[in-house]
């Protein structure tokens, strides 16, 4: 048997707490959890990403989980960690990920999640640097054009780290 749950909350503020409230809940041993922007048509785990309608790339994520496996860690951006002995597979199939419709949602997006993104930081203990704050959005746009092809995209992406990185300053100062 399978449960699947939609993450569909106002003001999350730790991803993985709300997920694990979800996997406790669950009454059956695997769970397909699904972001109130993803659409599945079948049981995916990779995703075709696509920001403003258009196609920037492929990627892998866990979002089907046998319950008593293990438990997702971070607050944003969170992983899945096994327990000890038990190993991740991979399905072939694709989820469509639609991460923006417009560039003013995304904008509003990206900006609480870096504010994430920076306190999740702190809490495992990185530090921001200017080296960071400079040079980490510069390596992001490069890495996200290359494998999205995608000029506006890689630009949002690296503006994503400049955020995460100068927000983390802050904090720390």
């Amino acid at each position: 048997m399978l449960s699947t749950f939609t993450l569909n909350k106002p003001n999350i503020i730790d991803f993985a707490e709300a997920r694990n409230d979800l996997l406790k809940k669950s009454k059956t041993d695997w769970v397909l959890f699904l972001d109130s922007d993803e659409k599945i048509d079948s049981y995916y785990l990779k995703r075709k990403n696509y920001f403003l309608g258009q196609y920037v790339g492929t990627d892998k994520i866990i979002r089907l989980v046998k319950k008593g496996t293990g438990k997702f860690a971070r607050a944003v951006h969170e992983i899945w960690i096994p327990n000890e002995k038990h190993k991740i597979g991979i399905i072939k199939e694709k989820i469509i990920h639609n991460t923006a419709d417009n560039l003013r949602d995304y904008m509003k997006k990206m900006n609480y999640y870096s504010n994430l993104h920076a306190k999740e930081n702190l809490k495992e203990g990185k530090r921001s640097t200017l080296y960071k704050i400079i040079f980490f959005p510069i390596a992001k746009f490069f890495v996200s054009l290359i494998k999205s092809k995608h000029i506006v995209f890689s630009i949002m992406q690296s503006l994503h780290s400049y955020l995460s990185w100068t927000k983390l300053y802050f904090l720390q100062h």
